[in-house]
């Protein structure tokens, strides 16, 4: 029972939630103090128009009411400017300041503020706590009992609770109750039945079904508050294993450059920018052997981690296979056929591979479904070569796969790249496009591969201009420079 009576008192559940609780409670300060600060102005206004005359207190009772209010709202302000919001008590006094100050104002105006003694009740409920919510609610229904039955020596007397002269007629008790009350013609035991019945008793009913709604506000707001917490978690935990991922990803792919110090014979250089935390595109480039350059670009269907778990898995199989020897078209018929054998997700990839021989600067490639590569001879510019596309990877089984060749030249350029370039998009929806992709490679076509991509790069940022992009990035480019 005791344990019962003690979690029904918590702000926070444990120490992992801790954290999360305080926040609130710092957030529900604040709103604390703004609700004061509003609370003093009203208090300052009534104060003001009882001065005017519109208001029918008499006034050292108004003058003694505002100045002790609005010291007593004073206190709060200050405690939670030297303490920054942020100790664990400020709830407390906040809200009871304002319950205070709030009975005085209501015994004094009565039913013309009864609304102001709901919202220390509401402002408890934003702690989320039931049991500080509940004791707010037995305070506010004592002080409400206790200011009704007060405003009946010094305050405006509400007419609900006697009978009036003339309607809108508004009665300022100055003397004893028995005696105003004959006064007005009623009897006293009546009158005061009548004020009970008519007067406290329907007050006692709202304000009762506004404290069992504030607990519940409270109940389902720290519950909302620690699913909410655990969400968090749980959305760090996942933020955690795909950056984890993303260093997985990116260590699969060459990323030192230049990549073969000793290899003159050629420049390459390639970059690779997934849409999410990780992607399906891939590049590579490997030796294999001391004459032949195998080269890579890739994309697979869909986006997040299966996507990333397929490319590392056909970058794997295709790099085995090439350091086994064999045509670009032999190479892609195996790993094909290996992934089609075991593929529940039904995912495919894109390929183009190629061969280079570093001697002669002779290219075999294939292509499977891949874009087109884009050549540039020295002298000449970017051109696309369109070369003959054969079935995508994992999509059918015993595909065969063609090559062809093409010989780079000293000076010339190979430029290859995955559907995320031309497909890039900006606010209006419009593609980047092969044709802008080709004239952003022709903006200086002699210059390092690097250059090339950085060239690629800028115009793409220019022209998507901040829209959120839904595909992977992926480039590589290759300058032969030839045999000494």
């Amino acid at each position: 029972m005791g344990e019962k009576i003690k979690s029904y008192f918590k702000f926070y559940e444990s120490e992992e939630t801790k954290a999360v609780f305080e926040q609130n409670e710092y957030q529900s300060n604040r709103l604390s103090l703004m609700v004061i600060i509003l609370c003093a102005v009203v208090l300052a206004v009534s104060w003001l128009l009882n001065t005017l005359g519109v208001f029918k207190v008499e006034m050292y009772r108004m003058n003694t009411l505002a100045i002790q209010g609005l010291i007593e709202l004073a206190i709060p302000i200050v405690l939670f400017v030297v303490f920054k919001g942020k100790k664990r008590w400020l709830k407390y006094v906040l809200v009871i300041s304002l319950l205070l100050v709030d009975t005085r104002l209501f015994s004094i105006l009565n039913h013309n503020v009864i609304l102001i003694m709901v919202i220390p009740v509401l402002l408890s409920s934003r702690y989320f706590s039931k049991g500080f919510t509940f004791i707010v609610t037995i305070l506010s229904l004592l002080s409400l009992a206790i200011a009704s039955f007060v405003t009946v020596f010094y305050g405006i007397v509400d007419l609900n609770f006697y009978p009036s002269p003339a309607d809108g007629t508004t009665i300022i008790i100055k003397d004893g109750v028995r005696a105003s009350l004959t006064a007005l013609g009623a009897d006293p035991t009546a009158a005061a039945g009548r004020m009970m019945v008519h007067g406290f008793l329907p007050r006692l009913l709202v304000f009762s079904v506004v404290g069992v709604v504030s607990v519940l506000i409270a109940k389902h707001g720290h519950k909302m508050v620690l699913e909410q917490a655990i969400i968090s978690r749980e959305s760090a935990s996942v933020k955690a294993e795909l950056n984890t991922a993303k260093k997985i990803q990116s260590s699969m792919v060459p990323t030192i450059f230049p990549p073969f110090p000793e290899k003159k014979e050629f420049d390459i250089f390639a970059s690779m920018d997934a849409a999410k935390e990780v992607g399906g595109d891939f590049y590579d480039f490997f030796l294999v052997d001391e004459n032949h350059l195998a080269m890579v670009i890739a994309d697979v269907s869909g986006k997040g981690i299966p996507a990333a778990l397929f490319m590392m898995a056909t970058k794997i199989l295709i790099s085995d296979r090439t350091i086994m020897g064999g045509t670009p078209a032999e190479i892609l018929e195996f790993v094909n056929n290996r992934i089609c054998a075991n593929n529940p997700a039904e995912m495919f990839v894109t390929v183009w591979l190629g061969i280079l021989d570093i001697n002669t600067g002779k290219m075999i490639a294939a292509n499977a479904g891949h874009e087109y590569p884009v050549l540039c001879h020295k002298g000449e510019k970017f051109e696309v070569i369109k070369d003959d596309h054969s079935f995508v990877i994992g999509g059918m089984e015993n595909m065969k796969y063609k090559n062809y060749e093409f010989k780079l030249q000293k000076g010339d350029r190979l430029f290859v790249y995955t559907d995320g370039i031309p497909e890039a998009i900006n606010s209006d929806e419009e593609q980047f496009g092969v044709e802008r992709m080709i004239d952003a490679l022709n903006l200086d076509p002699t210059v390092e591969p690097i250059e090339v991509l950085a060239n690629v790069r800028k115009e793409v940022n220019d022209f998507v201009d901040g829209a959120v992009q839904f595909d992977d990035l992926t480039m590589l480019c290759l300058k032969y420079n030839g045999v000494e």
